[in-house]
C-alpha cells in the first residue's frame, strides 16, 4: 500500500512579457532576479593605468597589465581595472549594452609564467554606468553589477562566468 501523499497549496507564478527582446525568452518570472553581481578572476597585476577621477569610484580608461596566470575567462579584473576579450567586446557592442565604453590595454606576460599560449587581446572596460540603472556598472569589492540582459549576454559568450555570478540584492537602493 502506498504511503499517503501530503497536499500543499502552491501559489501561481506570475509572468511578465519581456517587451519583444529577442535575447530573452518570451516570458520571465516576475519574482526572478533582475540584477546580478559578477566577480571576475584576477590573472595578473596592474603596472599602470590612466584613471578618470571625475567619477566615484574612479574608473580606468586605459592601462598596462602583467599576466601572472593564463586568461581563462572573457572578463577579468586587475586591481580595479576591468578587461574583456575581443569576442566579449563584440558581443557587448552587438547587444547594445549600456554603461560601458572601451579603451586600450597593453598586456605582457610575467617571465615566470610557464603557459606559453598566445596572450589574448584585451580591452579596458571603461565603466560609465550606474548599478541597477545601466546594463553594466561597477559594484563593491572588484565586482560588476549586471542587468539580466547583460548577464545573459556574458554567459552566452563565456559560460565559465556563471559560477562567478550571484544574485545582486538591490532591496533598499534609492531610486
Amino acid at each position: 500500500m502506498a504511503a499517503p501523499v501530503d497536499t500543499i497549496t502552491v501559489r501561481s507564478i506570475e509572468t511578465a512579457p519581456t517587451q519583444g527582446d529577442p535575447q530573452l525568452e518570451s516570458f520571465v518570472r516576475v519574482d526572478s532576479p533582475v540584477h546580478y553581481r559578477l566577480r571576475p578572476t584576477t590573472p595578473g597585476r596592474l603596472v599602470g593605468a590612466t584613471w578618470d577621477r571625475s567619477h566615484n569610484p574612479p574608473r580606468a580608461t586605459s592601462g598596462h597589465a602583467v599576466l601572472d596566470f593564463p586568461v581563462s575567462d572573457a572578463v577579468v579584473a586587475v586591481e580595479g581595472l576591468y578587461a574583456v576579450t575581443d569576442g566579449m567586446r563584440s558581443a557587448i557592442e552587438a547587444a547594445g549594452l549600456t554603461g560601458v565604453e572601451f579603451g586600450p590595454l597593453a598586456v605582457t606576460r610575467n617571465p615566470h609564467m610557464l603557459d606559453m599560449r598566445e596572450l589574448p587581446r584585451l580591452h579596458t572596460l571603461v565603466l560609465t554606468g550606474r548599478a541597477c540603472r545601466d546594463d553594466i556598472a561597477p559594484w563593491r569589492c572588484e565586482s560588476l553589477a549586471l542587468s539580466l540582459r547583460a548577464a545573459r549576454t556574458l554567459w552566452g559568450i563565456d559560460a565559465g562566468l556563471l559560477p562567478r555570478t550571484t544574485v545582486l540584492d538591490v532591496i533598499g537602493l534609492p531610486d
